[in-house]
């Protein structure tokens, strides 16, 4: 099998509309099989025009426009098949199960909450989620955890 290329990005700050074509020129260009976008604040309405640009190969999970949501999307190029798709957290957590070439592969994009009882009970939610896997499969888990490990980084008193 080719090896696969992954990137992962966070998409906060973003006008969508705008640099939709952008990032997706930059995929393009890059080479990239998978891509993992985070913090995609769309709703199901958005997703046509996605489709129009990228191709067909793009899955999403939704929360609101204003909050959290993640994107899966494959190359152009690569054409695996689609053995079952869940949004395990909507908003935060979409598993793909591929076949690549014979060989079973989870995709797992994680796109993590900021605050701390909401970041703990998601990764309950998602330990409980990665723990119904086959684990003879193999597992790919991406995305943006939200760790603060400076002080710097933390508002409040928040650990």
């Amino acid at each position: 099998m080719a090896p696969l290329t992954i990137i992962t990005l966070n998409t906060r700050g973003c006008r969508m509309g705008l640099r939709r074509c952008q990032v997706l020129s930059f995929f393009r260009e890059g080479g990239y099989s998978v891509i993992f976008l985070q913090e995609t604040h769309m709703d199901p309405a958005a997703e046509a025009s996605w489709r129009l640009e990228w191709g067909d190969r793009v899955y999403f999970s939704h929360l609101t426009v204003r909050t959290a949501g993640v994107a899966t999307l494959f190359s152009p190029d690569l054409r695996p098949e689609v053995l079952g798709v869940a949004e395990a957290v909507p908003g935060r957590l979409l598993h793909l199960r591929v076949r690549l070439e014979g060989l079973v592969v989870n995709l797992v994009n994680v796109y993590a909450p900021t605050s701390g009882p909401e970041r703990l009970r998601f990764f309950q939610q998602a330990s409980a989620f990665l723990g119904t896997l086959d684990p003879h499969e193999c597992l790919v888990l991406g995305g943006d955890f939200n760790p603060t490990l400076e002080e710097r980084d933390r508002l409040g008193t928040e650990q």
